[in-house]
């Protein structure tokens, strides 16, 4: 199987088997993922804001697996234009696509905003998200039965959602609530996709997923995260040896991506204490996710702020 190391131009739209696309595949869960893509035969798109790290990313799972075919494509989920050009680049290079996992995400940032003015946790979380998937849907082949997984998080258990103002400019900002958010929107995302993919009569499904706790870059380099006394440094290095890594956290977002008896609208994580750790099992859903009104108004505010029509007359 011949290896694309580095190289832009590669064409894949020859290729047989899986093509997968996986969103911030240059560390932590989305680089799991690919490696465990990577390793079940896929070809695996590594879409990352960064091509220095996913270049040396990409080598990192090429010297673990081989035999396997990569590609790397510029993208940053929180930029529009990005998704846009992302889109026609991964048209051009594959012509098609059966996996799409939306992993690229931020956590605890201070107040800031896209070029277009959204708040980060909502652009990068759940806009960038709802805009690539309607970016590629054209390229996923019908008949196929198809996956867009959707990572989301424990936080989500504990947020609301403001439809009125959701891009935080009436109300003062809280990091960890914008963050709480942000994924509740997008495994309400998930669950109102599915409902539209079933009335189009597509054999497309949408999953959600999450990693419980995980040793990850997006919390080691987290400001909100970084303890700021020595009790909370000792705790968390205390702590910090039973965090699972992300290899092992990645398990539940593998199984969405592949695994067997996953339907659309289906929600894992790990079935331990506080669903923390442990082997993939159901997770516990937000009720507010289940809430088809909202869905519907959740999807209208988005493509409204995106741009990024699609599945709309369902």
């Amino acid at each position: 199987m011949a290896v694309l190391r580095r190289d832009p131009g590669g064409d894949l739209s020859a290729r047989e088997g899986t093509v997968a696309v996986v969103t911030g595949a240059n560390a932590g869960i989305g680089y799991q993922t690919a490696l465990w893509l990577a390793r079940a035969g896929a070809t695996v798109v590594m879409a990352c804001r960064s091509l220095e790290r996913a270049r040396k990313a990409q080598d990192d799972l090429l010297a673990q697996a081989p035999a396997a075919e990569t590609a790397v494509l510029p993208l940053d989920v929180s930029e529009p234009e990005s998704i846009r050009e992302f889109g026609r680049q991964l048209a051009d290079r594959c012509g098609r696509l059966d996996v799409l996992v939306n992993n690229a995400g931020v956590v605890g940032m201070a107040l800031s905003r896209n070029s277009v003015g959204h708040e980060m946790h909502l652009a990068t979380n759940h806009l960038g998200a709802f805009s690539l998937t309607g970016t590629l849907l054209p390229l996923f082949r019908w008949g196929v039965r198809a996956r867009i997984v959707n990572v989301g998080s424990l936080a989500h258990r504990l947020a609301r959602l403001d439809l009125g103002d959701l891009n935080w400019e009436k109300t003062p900002y809280n990091e960890w609530k914008a963050y709480a958010r942000s994924k509740l929107a997008v495994l309400s995302f998930t669950l109102e996709l599915t409902r539209r993919l079933r009335q189009s009569g597509s054999d497309i499904i949408a999953v959600g997923a999450h990693p419980g706790f995980a040793a990850t870059e997006a919390g080691r380099y987290s400001q909100a995260l970084t303890p700021r006394s020595g009790l909370s440094r000792w705790i968390q290095a205390k702590i910090g040896t039973r965090i699972p890594s992300a290899a092992e956290a990645s398990g539940s977002i593998v199984h969405a991506a592949r695994g067997d008896g996953v339907s659309g609208g289906d929600y894992y994580g790990p079935s331990g204490f506080l669903e923390i750790r442990g082997q993939t099992g159901r997770a516990r859903l937000n009720p507010i996710a289940r809430d088809v009104d909202i869905g519907r108004r959740l999807w209208a505010l988005s493509e409204s702020m995106t741009g990024t029509r699609y599945l709309s007359d369902l």
